[in-house]
C-alpha cells in the first residue's frame, strides 16, 4: 500500500483550486487515512503523504503500455467478496474516477466495496454523463439490466453490453456537443459497417472468453438516481448517498459520493436512502434551474 506523494499543505492547496479533486476526495479523513483507488490508469488521484492507498483493477496488467500508468496492487473482477483480496482491515475511503461504467456487474461491485469500508467510510465516483460524450445516442441503463448482470454474476462484459457499446457509440467530442452539434447525427465510432463490426467483436470476445473493455452502463445524473432508487427498493443497494454534483458546462462527468452507514437494519437503511434520494433529486432540479437562468442571460 503506497502513501500519497504530496505534502498535506500542497494537497489542500491543490484541492482548493481543483473542483474535481475536491469531489473525488470528499469526506476523506485527513491527515491520515487508508483507502482504495479503482482503475487509476495513467491518471491516479493525487493524495497527501499521510494517506495510504492500494490500487485495484480487473487485472494486474491493466494499464500496461500507458506511459505513467499506476501499478495495480490487486486484481478483482467486481463480483464476489473483495475482503479476501484486500484483507480484513476496513478502509476509510474508496475512489473510482470514470470506472463504474466499465464494471460488468455494477451492483456486485458496489457490494464488494461496501463490505471493505468501515462504518462512515465513503465511496466517491465520477461518472460519464451520456448526453455530453460518445454515449449520447445510447439509451440510459435500466434496472432490469442491473438485476440481470447481478443475477448472472458477470465478471466480464456480456454480449449485450459489448454489442451495445460497439454499435451505438458516436464519434463526437464533448466540446462539439456543447457547441451545438447533434450527437445523433454524428458518425458511429466504429468505421464502416458499425453493426457488422459490433457483431464480429462481440462474437470473438464470447468465443475466446477475452475481457474487452466497454461502457457497460450509460447514465445521466437523474437516471443514476432512479437506478439507485429501484435497487434500494429491492434491497440491492447497500450505500447511502451523500452528495451528487451535476455535470458542469463544458464537461462530461458528474460526481456521486456515498457512505457505508453505521445502521445495518434494512428498513432503517431504506428510509435513509429514500430521504437522501429525494433531497438529491431536488438539488439536481435546482442546479438545472440555475443553469437555465444563467444560459438565458
Amino acid at each position: 500500500m503506497r502513501p500519497g506523494s504530496l505534502s498535506l499543505d500542497a494537497f489542500l492547496g491543490r484541492r482548493a483550486a481543483d473542483r474535481r479533486l475536491a469531489r473525488l476526495t470528499h469526506d476523506m479523513p485527513l491527515p491520515e487515512a487508508r483507502g482504495l483507488e479503482f482503475g487509476p490508469g495513467d491518471n491516479p488521484t493525487p493524495l497527501p503523504e499521510g494517506v495510504r492507498v492500494a490500487t485495484i483493477d480487473h487485472a494486474l496488467d491493466a494499464g500496461a503500455g500507458l506511459p505513467g500508468a499506476a501499478p495495480i496492487d490487486h486484481a478483482w473482477a467486481g463480483s464476489g467478496a473483495l475482503a479476501p483480496i484486500v484483507g480484513p482491515e476496513p478502509y476509510d475511503f474508496a475512489i473510482a474516477a470514470q470506472v463504474a461504467q466499465y464494471v460488468p456487474n455494477l451492483l456486485g461491485w458496489l457490494r464488494g466495496i461496501h463490505g471493505v469500508l468501515r462504518a462512515g467510510g465513503v465511496l466517491n465516483l465520477s461518472l460519464p454523463d451520456k448526453r455530453f460524450m460518445f454515449d449520447a445516442a445510447r439509451s440510459p441503463s435500466t434496472l432490469a439490466e442491473l438485476v440481470e448482470a447481478d443475477l448472472l454474476g458477470l465478471t466480464r462484459p456480456s454480449p449485450r453490453q459489448l454489442f451495445s457499446h460497439a454499435s451505438e457509440a458516436r464519434a463526437v467530442a464533448p466540446e462539439r456537443i456543447w457547441a451545438g452539434d447533434d450527437p445523433a447525427a454524428a458518425p458511429r465510432l466504429a468505421e464502416g459497417d458499425a453493426l457488422a463490426h459490433a457483431y464480429a467483436e462481440t462474437s470473438a470476445a464470447l468465443a475466446s472468453g477475452a475481457y474487452v473493455a466497454c461502457h457497460c452502463w450509460v447514465f445521466t445524473p437523474e437516471s443514476f438516481l432512479a437506478l439507485v432508487a429501484g435497487a434500494t427498493r429491492l434491497g440491492l443497494f447497500p450505500f447511502v448517498l451523500n452528495r451528487i454534483g451535476a455535470t458542469e458546462a463544458g464537461g462530461f462527468e458528474f460526481y456521486v459520493s456515498m457512505r457505508r452507514d453505521g445502521e445495518e437494519e434494512p428498513g432503517a437503511l431504506r428510509r435513509l436512502q429514500e430521504g437522501a434520494i429525494d433531497h438529491l433529486d431536488r438539488v439536481l432540479s435546482q442546479q438545472h434551474r440555475i443553469a437555465a437562468l444563467l444560459a438565458g442571460r
